[in-house]
């Protein structure tokens, strides 16, 4: 398993995992429940995002094209 993603705001590593899940990847996200147990205080970069050795290559892409806005949603597609 290799880490690729680091961070600290879920609904983002949430949306990237589903993104991952669709392409077919098995994706693990460590740390979501350390969100709630710091209360007010913000868990910075406790997320974490790991996939198979093998995916790599197809998770970075996909964090790339999420960075991009590739998966952002047009004005006429709202």
């Amino acid at each position: 398993m290799i880490e690729v993603y680091r961070g600290s705001d879920y609904f983002e590593a949430q949306l990237l995992k589903g993104l991952m899940e669709q392409d077919g990847l098995q994706v693990f996200l460590h740390g979501a429940a350390l969100q709630g147990g710091l209360g007010e205080v913000p868990a910075i970069g406790q997320l974490s995002i790991t996939v198979n050795d093998a995916d790599e290559g197809v998770a970075r892409e996909i964090i790339q094209a999420f960075e991009r806005g590739d998966y952002s949603l047009q004005e006429d597609e709202q």
